[in-house]
């Protein structure tokens, strides 16, 4: 199962372009099926996308991996993922303070994060600064006691217009900053009630959809032939203005997976 959640959380953003019908119009697009190609064609697979209105449901995938959603409100608390047994492997909560998200608490079937059985539950804090970005932290959880203890990683997201442009973390002495370039169309979850405060979905809580991604690692660019590009994307887009279809390409210029939407 790859990973679904690139393809959920972006902030809502109306054109001045657009006519107040065709904003109307476009409210209720929302992807309901995402099709992934690899070049490995053994590695394909086709998401299925359920709604209740504009407030997501599930997304499974063809190979019986899914994913549940629940919602108190308007906001997104709980996240389950499913194997193609439909076991239960990872619960995430998300909890929120005056509209916006507090923290996430992952639960792992079958996993500990530490050493210790006692520590189970990972845990991450945000906290909103002044000056408008995002600082994070980690915590490890004893689920008998509730007891936090302070993990090892730390970060920062800064935000422009909506959309996700720097994510620095770092772990011991690691340092790495994420610096990130978008199009001026719309995501492809721009609809979906909630997904835009899920702050650990990072450049896919977006108000458009991410060309570019470079990457710095302990102030050095770890891809120092490519001018520390570590992605490009590539969209073909329908007359809303929403991608059909995304290429994404890795740090060598190689096309590394494309993505249909069918709305």
């Amino acid at each position: 199962m790859k990973k679904l959640l690139p393809f959920f959380g972006a902030l809502a953003l109306m054109f001045t372009s657009c006519s107040s019908d065709d904003n109307d119009a476009s409210a209720s697009i929302k992807p309901s099926k995402i099709n992934h190609i690899y070049p490995d064609a053994s590695d394909n697979y086709l998401t299925d996308v359920k709604y209740d209105g504009n407030k997501l449901v599930s997304e499974t995938d063809s190979d019986g991996y899914n994913i549940k959603y629940t919602y108190t409100g308007d906001v997104i608390t709980k996240k389950e993922e499913f194997n193609s047994s439909n076991q239960l492997q990872t619960t995430t909560e998300y909890t929120y303070a005056n509209g916006k998200l507090s923290a996430s608490l992952l639960k792992q079937s079958n996993r500990e994060f530490k050493s210790t059985v006692a520590y189970t539950y990972y845990k991450i804090k945000y906290t909103y600064n002044a000056d408008g970005t995002v600082s994070w932290a980690d915590f490890y959880v004893n689920i008998s006691t509730g007891e936090e203890e302070a993990g090892n990683q730390t970060g920062k997201y800064t935000y422009k217009d909506g959309n996700l442009i720097t994510s620095e973390s770092s772990f011991y002495s690691q340092n790495s900053t994420y610096t990130y370039e978008y199009d001026a169309k719309n995501n492809p979850s721009k609809n979906i009630t909630g997904a835009s405060l899920l702050l650990d979905w990072e450049e896919t809580a977006a108000a458009n959809n991410v060309v570019k991604i470079t990457l710095t690692s302990s102030g050095i660019v770890t891809k120092s032939s490519d001018a520390s590009i570590f992605s490009t994307h590539t969209y073909t887009y329908n007359s809303d203005n929403f991608p059909t279809e995304d290429k994404s390409y890795n740090s060598e210029g190689q096309l590394g997976e494309v993505t249909q939407f069918t709305y």
